[in-house]
């Protein structure tokens, strides 16, 4: 799936039509034909945010200068039902959210604001919006969200952990929260045991922000939660640490019980090449035997060091699987690494590395040429 083809494409033509459309039902004098020809200015080239920047534009144009007057009449226009899930159609929300952070994002508008960003958030999200009012106005943002982390949309309460994440994609930064999450955790805390995964899901991601900028903060609050052993406070944990697992922080291991020092022999540790094509696959085998006289808890991954253009090589962890192993037992692991170009990541020939890491720790490692 083309997923950056798929998002700048439902900013389209049908869906502004629609958008003038619901205005116009609401606020008759919304001239929803010059709005079209404004907020469908957008070239086939520009970014799906280029293109809510133009709708957004067309908004701004031919809504009422009365922030408060043209809230109103955003929010008369939406659906009464909110939907059951959110999808690529709700990016439809993105325009009016980017509306209210440019012209609501004022004293005497936050109330406004903040009532109109909730029923986005409903349909869509407010995550990137609410930043500007965590800027501007973190006391009454606060306050409010405060109010959020009880309520019983699902999507309002992710919304308090996602648009207060110190390091969310494609947003702002919130660098006084990378220096010190204090405000943002004490929210945290009221939503580690959501039973929501959406808000799980955010929850998770906004702690691997802060083990980023404050691993130690970040490492205590987790190991506190591990030992309350709720379902879903668990799956929160293993979600956060997955950074810092990569990187085999000792700590972040013990949290999740993991082994430091685990008692291994690797055996038939084979690469099915030496010479890799671009585009072909690489299979990696070997066995695993427990030593110990224990059983052992493994965080199996594979470390492969990519050639860089500058010559030297950049290490990338893969995850295989996590296993207990028994005394005595061994297991034999088969995995395939793919070598086909990929938009996040640029091949280079040159002589690669495959190296196993089980619990933080090498277990050797094996080398290949890829070749064209």
């Amino acid at each position: 799936m083309s997923d950056q083809k798929l998002i700048r494409d439902v900013f389209n033509q049908e869906m502004i039509e629609n958008m003038g459309h619901n205005i116009s039902v609401v606020f008759p004098d919304f001239d929803k034909e010059k709005f079209k020809q404004k907020a469908n200015s957008f070239t086939v080239k520009d970014s799906f945010k280029e293109r809510a920047h133009k709708i957004y534009e067309g908004l701004k144009e031919h809504l009422p200068n009365d922030f408060v007057g043209s809230a109103k009449i955003i929010k008369d226009s939406f659906p009464i039902n909110t939907p059951s899930e959110i999808n690529w159609e709700s990016f439809y929300y993105m325009p009016f959210a980017i509306y209210v952070e440019k012209h609501g994002c004022q004293k005497q508008y936050l109330t406004t604001s903040f009532n109109l960003l909730k029923e986005i958030t409903k349909r869509f999200t407010s995550e990137f919006a609410i930043r500007s009012f965590i800027i501007q106005f973190p006391i009454e943002t606060f306050d409010i969200l405060k109010t959020w982390v009880k309520d019983e949309d699902q999507n309002v309460r992710r919304l308090v952990s996602e648009g207060t994440r110190p390091r969310l994609p494609w947003a702002q930064a919130l660098n006084d929260f990378k220096k010190d999450p204090t405000l943002t955790l004490e929210l945290l805390e009221k939503l580690r045991n959501d039973e929501s995964k959406y808000v799980q899901k955010s929850v998770a991601n906004h702690l691997n922000d802060i083990t980023k900028d404050n691993p130690g903060i970040a490492l205590k609050i987790l190991a506190r939660w591990k030992k309350e052993n709720k379902v879903n406070t668990n799956w929160i944990v293993k979600h956060a640490l997955r950074s810092e697992l990569k990187k085999g922080t000792p700590k972040a291991l013990k949290i999740l019980g993991y082994s430091l020092n685990p008692k291994l022999s690797i055996t038939l540790f084979n690469l099915s090449k030496r010479e890799v094509k671009l585009e072909e696959d690489l299979c990696i085998e070997f066995e695993i035997k427990n030593e110990s006289n224990q059983a052992e808890n493994l965080m199996i991954d594979y470390i492969c060091h990519f050639m860089k253009a500058n010559g030297k090589t950049a290490p990338k962890t893969f995850k295989i699987s996590s296993k207990k192993l028994s005394v005595n037992d061994s297991l034999i692991i088969k995995k395939k690494q793919s070598f086909k170009p990929i938009s996040t990541r640029k091949m280079y020939t040159g002589v690669h590395k495959i190296e196993l890491f089980i619990n933080g720790k090498s277990f050797g490692s094996r080398e290949f040429n890829l070749v064209i």
